[in-house]
């Protein structure tokens, strides 16, 4: 707060300090008796500004197109069209995937129940899964079990023939976790473009896939609704690595992938944020929400598209976590 919104300190004590007392004995019984709560609260608000302050998000990419003709509605941020890991967004090409090779066969089909081998981190994961909660959840261990059964040479194929990123799945060097973990802060990477460009070729039914896989992942996609816009979307996180190539649980990057619909309108996006600050719980969920917020203000005034300035930061809060990899 600046030095002119902050005004003196409170006091019934120094009629010097330039403050305004109140004038009757009521007045100042009143005021004497709330005085230590309105510091109280007025400290609260300070704390929660300095929260604020002390972890931000740096966007590094807001792009909103188009759909169909690919018309750039929005962009912000220098780094729409910097590589880094897909991590969780990479559900939606691997659903395509399984639902292409038959593996996936309808929006609850297979349900694969939980094992201890897989050895989840969160709870709810240790769970049987469906497609649909596999998306809606983001569960990890689902993922490496259907790339398992397509096994290595169909799975690398079925990227390059995506045009996906880099499509590089070999995975960390000397690891060999190609099929476990190459999409997650490893040797696949994509840029913002070319995960709007995915998500059009998706909805176009363009893909080199049955138009059926396509359309079975598009209906299960999670679906928010956000004003008058009906968002779908999918939620990526990693964390960044260290130099020894272990990950640093101060350093989250998030996205928010999918498109939006209103009246007709179909909109593709890629929202990507970057925080430097240990935060609670999965930064691509903080980016979803930052960007529902964004399309539930459209059309009040908020979000216009012409004369939006490109932010650096958006604000994030909350304590402190753990370091485990996520995957949401």
């Amino acid at each position: 707060m600046g030095e002119a919104g902050r005004g003196p300190p409170l006091s019934v004590n120094n009629p010097g300090s330039g403050e305004i007392l109140p004038k009757s004995p009521v007045h100042v019984a009143v005021f004497k008796t709330l005085g230590p709560f309105v510091k109280i609260l007025i400290a609260a608000v300070l704390l929660s500004l300095a929260a604020v302050s002390a972890s931000r998000a740096e966007v590094v990419c807001t792009l909103i197109v188009d759909a169909e003709s690919g018309a750039v509605r929005l962009q912000e941020g220098g780094g729409c069209d910097t590589p880094t890991s897909p991590a969780s967004t990479f559900k939606v090409p691997l659903a395509v995937m399984g639902y292409d090779a038959g593996i996936l066969t309808g929006p609850d089909e297979p349900a694969w129940p939980y094992k201890a081998e897989y050895d989840a981190n969160r709870a709810d994961w240790r769970v049987t899964t469906t497609p649909t909660t596999w998306l809606r959840d983001s569960v990890l261990w689902y993922s490496r079990v259907l790339v398992a059964q397509m096994g290595a040479e169909r799975f690398g194929k079925y990227v390059a023939d995506f045009d996906y990123g880099n499509a590089d799945i070999s995975g960390d060097p000397g690891k060999n976790n190609s099929l476990l973990r190459s999409w997650i802060n490893s040797s696949l990477l994509i840029t913002p473009e070319e995960q709007v460009r995915f998500v059009r070729r998706m909805l176009a039914g363009e893909l080199p896939a049955t138009a059926a896989a396509q359309a079975a992942v598009v209906a299960i996609m999670p679906s928010f609704k956000a004003g008058k816009w009906t968002v779908s979307g999918k939620t990526g996180t990693y964390y960044e690595r260290n130099a020894d190539g272990t990950f640093n649980s101060r350093r989250q990057t998030g996205w928010f992938v999918g498109w939006a619909e209103r009246d007709g309108e179909r909109l593709a996006f890629a929202y990507l944020i970057r925080e430097n600050k240990k935060t609670a719980d999965q930064a691509g969920k903080r980016a979803r929400d930052a960007l529902l917020a964004r399309f539930a203000k459209w059309g009040k005034g908020e979000f216009a598209w012409a004369q939006q300035p490109r932010p650096a930061v958006v604000p994030v809060i909350g304590p402190p976590q753990n370091g485990q990899e996520h995957s949401g």
